[in-house]
């Protein structure tokens, strides 16, 4: 079997059982919490990055972890710039995110910078009820 072949089926609308029953049959994408959301999603965004990037220059700095973007540019029109450059070549829709005194959260890491250096640490959401599933539920 080639690798497109299995692509294919990997992707091919299926059907699939919830606990109490129900059929559902997937139609567009695939399913939530799929490896292959996370490759499809990083290999899209990769080619957008690509696109984008000849057409403006690289800023300062830029990071991304599937669809969530760090990014330091020298002015708020570079940063503004390149979200529209962004959405217009994805069809995505982007927001930003400025720092606050000096902090910025990104994904779990609270950024903070200090003159010419970031800082990181552990970031817990204010909502985080501090609870944990058991591995068994």
């Amino acid at each position: 079997m080639t690798f497109y072949g299995l692509l294919r089926i990997c992707t091919q609308e299926s059907a699939f059982r919830y606990p109490r029953g129900n059929l559902y049959q997937q139609k567009d994408g695939v399913s939530m919490g799929s490896p292959l959301g996370v490759l499809f999603a990083n290999f899209f965004m990769g080619s957008v990055e690509k696109e984008v990037f000849s057409r403006i220059q690289q800023p300062m700095a830029y990071g991304r972890y599937i669809d969530d973007i760090f990014v330091r540019t020298r002015t708020s029109e570079e940063r503004e710039e390149l979200r529209q450059l962004l959405q217009e070549i994805s069809g995505l829709r982007f927001t930003t995110e400025e720092t606050e005194n000096g902090t910025l959260p990104f994904l779990d890491v609270l950024l903070t910078q200090e003159g010419d250096r970031m800082k990181t640490e552990v970031y817990i959401k204010p909502t985080n009820p501090g609870l944990c599933l058991s591995g068994e539920s």
